[in-house]
């Protein structure tokens, strides 16, 4: 079933909210033999919002190789969208490993060394490590 024109079901699906169904959506035109990058992002950018942040990572990850070939999608959208993921992803394993958060961001200079955010993912290591205090840290002002 697609959505409107210009527009996958699976895309229109997190737009209103349904990233359960979202998932599943993208998922079978990836099993159906999709190729191209738009059903890997439809289904990372749900699973990123249901907080799946691991899984979105790797599927973002299979977006850029796919993109590098096709280049079907806007690159800049596809490269923000997996740092966004990257740092959530981050963030909650740093509750459990400093050290295996700022590894996880560490993925961004390996997948997209020219990417937008090589500098923004040096410093959110420094950030996850402790090394750097964050700009949203209230509790470092007082």
């Amino acid at each position: 079933m697609g959505g409107r024109y210009g527009m996958s079901f699976a895309s229109e699906l997190n737009e209103e909210g349904r990233h359960d169904e979202a998932v599943a959506e993208a998922t079978k035109a990836i099993d159906a033999g999709d190729v191209t990058a738009e059903p890997l992002i439809d289904r990372a950018t749900a699973y990123d919002l249901l907080e799946r942040h691991a899984e979105a990572v790797a599927d973002f990850e299979r977006a850029i190789e796919v993109n590098n070939v096709a280049q079907t999608v806007d690159a800049d959208m596809l490269d923000d969208a997996y740092f966004s993921a990257l740092v959530s992803a981050g963030k909650e394993a740093a509750e459990t490993s400093k050290e295996a958060a700022a590894a996880g961001i560490g993925r961004y200079l390996r997948v997209l060394p020219s990417g937008r955010h090589v500098k923004d993912a040096q410093q959110w290591q420094a950030r996850l490590r402790g090394e750097l205090v964050s700009l949203l840290d209230k509790s470092a002002a007082h």
